[in-house]
Formats: structure tokens, sequence, C-alpha cells
């Protein structure tokens, strides 16, 4: 009995300082806010205003989920008039101390392009048709985007590690254009292609912002360990 009892105390002790371990691993995870994504425009495709919203968005909700860090929306660190890329590095380290976070996360779109690519084949459509010829046509689209994020320490204004994303987005499309007059041929129609247009373009950015934020969180996780040795001083 006193064996099994000396076993026991001896298995609750274990428990006992795997628990507060464990406690005291996550009590020192590193604390960030992720703070501004700067979008540029550059080249002949303008990315749309409000990506940079999108992708913090995104880069939190990747974060939190990786249960490597504290999480803090920037957001209350950042004054409204100073969002899109205008903040001053200083202001925010100044109030990133205040409220005791270790690290700012600064992040800018680097790269955003879409091409565009096609076959068309021509083609006769038949007499009694409204049009008096027409071909088939193959298109593809392809939206690209890259990120780059930053992770600044507080105290010290030192990068200590950065992450890139890079994410894809495609989508394939078929149609029969038609050569000559068609008549009878109602507005809302072209109205919905644009609008279907639209909606392609939107979905394309999505998945290349969900792909691209991913890679960069993924290295952000892996970077926690030594961000953490990193802040313990602060603490």
């Amino acid at each position: 009995m006193k064996r099994i009892g000396l076993a026991f105390m001896l298995g609750a002790a274990t428990v006992a300082g795997a628990s507060a371990q464990a406690q005291a691993q996550d009590a020192y995870k590193p604390t960030i806010a992720i703070a501004d994504v700067a979008v540029a425009p550059g080249g002949w495709t303008l990315p749309p205003p409000q990506m940079g919203d999108a992708i913090i968005e995104l880069l939190v909700g990747e974060l939190v989920t990786s249960q490597q860090f504290h999480v803090y929306d920037g957001q209350w660190l950042v004054p409204q008039q100073e969002a899109g890329g205008h903040v001053d590095l200083s202001h925010l380290r100044a109030a990133a101390a205040e409220r005791h976070v270790d690290y700012l996360v600064l992040g800018s779109v680097t790269a955003f392009s879409m091409v565009q690519t096609g076959r068309k084949a021509g083609g006769l459509l038949p007499l009694h048709s409204a049009a008096g010829g027409g071909g088939y046509s193959t298109s593809r689209s392809q939206l690209a985007v890259d990120v780059n994020f930053r992770i600044v320490d507080v105290r010290t204004g030192e990068i200590l590690t950065t992450a890139r994303g890079e994410g894809t987005g495609s989508r394939k499309s078929t149609g029969l254009g038609l050569l000559g007059f068609v008549r009878g041929v109602p507005l809302p129609i072209l109205a919905g292609a644009a609008h279907t247009v639209a909606n392609a373009r939107d979905a394309m950015l999505d998945e290349a912002l969900k792909r691209a934020v991913h890679d960069a969180a993924l290295a952000m996780a892996a970077s926690a360990p030594r961000l953490q040795i990193a802040a313990a001083p602060m603490r």
C-alpha cells in the first residue's frame, strides 16, 4: 500500500509539474500587435483600397489559431488618420510599450499583378442564327500577391525577423464570341457579364490573399520560440 501511495503521489506531482510548466509557457508567449499593412500602387493593376484591412484580418485569424502568440489587433494603437502605410513607427512603439506589447507586426504588399491569357478559334454559326459568325474562346486569369511582414522589438526598434508569403488565384472561362449584329440582346445580359467578371476577380483576390498570409503566418509561428526568449528581459 505504501508503494502504491508513493507512486500515486509521484504521478500527481508529475502531472502538477507538467501543468504548471504548460501554464508558464502560455504565460510567456510573445505579445504582438498587428499594426499596419501598407498597400502601395504599382504596375498597371491597382490593388483594392481595403486590401490592407483584409490582410490584417486574415493574419489575426492565422496567428490566433497557431496559439504561439498573445495577439492584439493594432487598430487600437494606430489613429484612423494614420492608417494605410503612413504610420509613425516611433509613435507606434511608444503606444505599444505603454500597453506592454512585446512586438509590432508591420506589413507591406510588395507585388500585386493580374495576368490574362486567351485563345480564340474562329467559326461560323448556323444560318438561322441571329449573328452572321462567331468563335470559341478560352481565357485564363491569374492574380498574384506578395506580402512581407517584419516583427519589430518595441523596446529597441530592432527587426527581429521577417516573414514573406506569396499567393495566387486563378480562374478559367470559356465563351462564344459573336461577329456581326446580334438582334434582341438585352442590356442586362451585358451588365450580368460585368458582374460575373467582378465576382471572379474578387474570388481570385481572396484565394491569393489567403495563401500568401497563411505562408507568412507559418513562418512567424516558427519564430515564436526565439521571440519568446528575446521578450523575456522585457517582463
